[in-house]
């Protein structure tokens, strides 16, 4: 089962967005941060998270398992 990173990546080359323009329709997280989430580098905070699949079309219900630390940030596991 695809983790919701692979699934946001997937869904970005489906879409054939550019993560320039992802980024610039977030407004809070700019190209360098995303594409070190996509390559599983950087967590993502949760608000950004949900507006990204919120953009993309995509949803949170098949997350098994979100972790929030102290700067709201998650890391979003599949088992």
């Amino acid at each position: 089962m695809a983790t919701v990173r692979e699934k946001i990546y997937l869904r970005i080359k489906e879409l054939g967005i550019k993560q320039k323009e992802l980024s610039e329709k977030l407004g809070t997280l700019n190209v360098q941060n995303l594409s070190a989430y996509l390559r599983g580098k950087r967590t993502i905070p949760y608000d950004d998270l949900e507006k990204l699949c919120m953009l993309l079309g995509l949803t949170l219900g098949d997350v098994n398992k979100v972790y929030n630390s102290k700067e709201e940030e998650v890391c979003l596991e599949n088992e």
